[in-house]
């Protein structure tokens, strides 16, 4: 039985001018949760917006089920 290969792809997050500027002035980001599985690890920083932090950890789920 062949087993599923896992693929790392790379992704760039654009950032609006906005919100360059506000994280140029802003303190360095501390961590407030560190999720680790079997096959996958996530760091989750403060100020994460809700809706990114919903699609990681569904991204996270999915691939720990397969």
């Amino acid at each position: 039985m062949e087993k599923n290969k896992q693929a790392i792809v790379p992704i760039k997050l654009q950032e609006n001018q906005k919100d360059l500027q506000t994280a140029t002035n802003a303190l360095p980001q501390k961590v407030v949760a560190h999720l680790k599985r079997s096959q996958t690890e996530l760091f989750i920083y403060e100020g994460i917006k809700p809706s990114t932090l919903r699609i990681l950890l569904t991204e996270m789920a999915i691939h720990e089920t397969h």
